[in-house]
């Protein structure tokens, strides 16, 4: 098993040049890393388990707390009845990961089933400013099957009080982003306009586009993020929906 902890430190200065203000930004990035074989020498039967956190250490203490607890409860929240800290509640999810695995291999273990197991967890901070933070969730799956499952998922925070932000937080005119996604998305895909989007491959409900609520704020830009099977198929992958904020003036 493998651990890492990389301390970043992030400086960010604000303000005009006679009257700066400098924001100290420390978190570190913890990383577990972990391959097993129940089997020795049987590569077919293996788990992997992978998780790579930011822990926040310094900063805007509000923040620090919001953002460390919802790591903790969002992605980890089984454990919350434990008195442990976030990194152990990470190697709890690597040897409960493995449980499963070895719950499950038990039942073919005389077989010649092969049994293969993966997990990886990476949140990173893409970004952060003295407004806004954006935390982003990559994650991918696979427990037997045709293929894995992996999505990406979005959450801004408002950066001086740590609350979870909607995008009516940001964006005041919601039916010009809505119009706007509209024409990108239409754009992006090639969909031709006179005929209904779900006749084209789509899956969007009330057969009328729609932005979701997965979005992230990456510097000027906003953008959605549609994951698999969740406005067409498997094949089709991940589609990104990049939104400049300029427009929305």
């Amino acid at each position: 098993m493998k651990l890492k902890h990389n301390i970043v430190l992030v400086l960010l200065v604000f303000g005009a040049s006679c009257n700066k203000k400098t924001v100290v930004f420390k978190f570190s990035n913890f990383n577990i890393s972990s391959v097993k074989y129940p089997v020795a020498n049987d590569s077919s039967r293996s788990c992997t388990f992978s998780a790579d956190i930011p822990i926040i250490e310094a900063g805007n203490a509000t923040l620090v707390d919001s953002i460390n607890a919802f790591i903790s409860n969002n992605f980890f929240g089984k454990f919350s009845n434990k008195n442990l800290s976030l990194k152990e509640k990470v190697q709890a999810e690597s040897d409960s990961f493995y449980q499963i695995y070895l719950n499950d291999f038990s039942e073919f273990n005389q077989s010649d089933f092969s049994l293969t197991y993966e997990y990886d967890l990476k949140l990173t901070i893409p970004f952060y400013n003295q407004q806004y933070l954006t935390l982003k969730n990559e994650n991918y799956d696979y427990m037997t099957g045709a293929h894995g499952n992996y999505s990406t998922l979005y959450y801004v925070f408002n950066a001086e009080n740590g609350k979870l932000l909607s995008v009516n937080d940001l964006v005041s005119d919601t039916l010009k982003l809505q119009e706007i996604a509209k024409q990108q998305f239409y754009k992006l895909k090639n969909i031709d306009a006179n005929i209904p989007i779900n006749e084209q491959g789509y899956w969007f409900e009330k057969k009328v586009f729609s932005l979701n609520n997965n979005f992230g704020l990456l510097n000027d830009t906003l953008i959605f993020t549609y994951n698999p099977y969740e406005i067409t198929n498997y094949a089709e992958g991940q589609t990104e929906l990049k939104i400049p904020m300029n427009l929305l003036k």
